[in-house]
């Protein structure tokens, strides 16, 4: 039985527009897909509560604009984050070289106490889209290269699995 001590994390999704952040927010919320794309303007967020060792964890996510125009309006939703997850689309090479800036970004404005050890998540999304392999190993490789990865997870929202 989970205990009453409510615990609140707040996750940012940061990526550039366009690589599904809004979907997977979606389908791990509501397990809803929708193959209408629609721009997120400043940020938007869903709540979902999960239990984690006997307690109960308030997910706050975020879904932050991924338009250059909406950096500086969405930048004051960073405060106060517990972990970030950067996004990118397999299928679109440049959406990957983008984490780095959006992730030194964050860090400045964020302000976490431990920047070195601030969580974040590196996520692969869009690899239903097998029409598309090329991008998708050539970002592979790239990954392996940089990012000493624990685990390795492929989301595909339209297929309804957060894996």
């Amino acid at each position: 039985m989970a205990s009453h001590k409510q615990i609140l994390l707040k996750v940012i999704l940061l990526g550039s527009s366009g690589v599904g952040k809004t979907s997977l927010m979606n389908q791990y919320v509501n397990k809803m897909f929708s193959s209408q794309y629609k721009a997120t303007i400043g940020a938007d967020f869903l709540t979902k509560e999960i239990i984690v060792d006997d307690h109960l964890v308030t997910l706050q996510i975020w879904d932050t604009a991924g338009q250059e125009r909406f950096s500086s309006l969405v930048a004051g939703f960073y405060r106060g984050a517990d972990s970030c997850i950067l996004v990118f689309d397999v299928t679109q090479p440049e959406s990957f070289k983008k984490l780095d800036s959006l992730r030194d970004e964050f860090l400045i404005e964020a302000s976490p106490r431990d920047p070195e050890n601030f969580p974040f998540i590196v996520l692969g999304n869009k690899i239903d889209l097998e029409n598309r392999q090329e991008a998708k190993v050539e970002i592979s490789s790239d990954i392996s290269e940089t990012i000493t990865l624990r685990d390795r997870q492929e989301p595909t929202p339209s297929r309804g699995c957060n894996c």
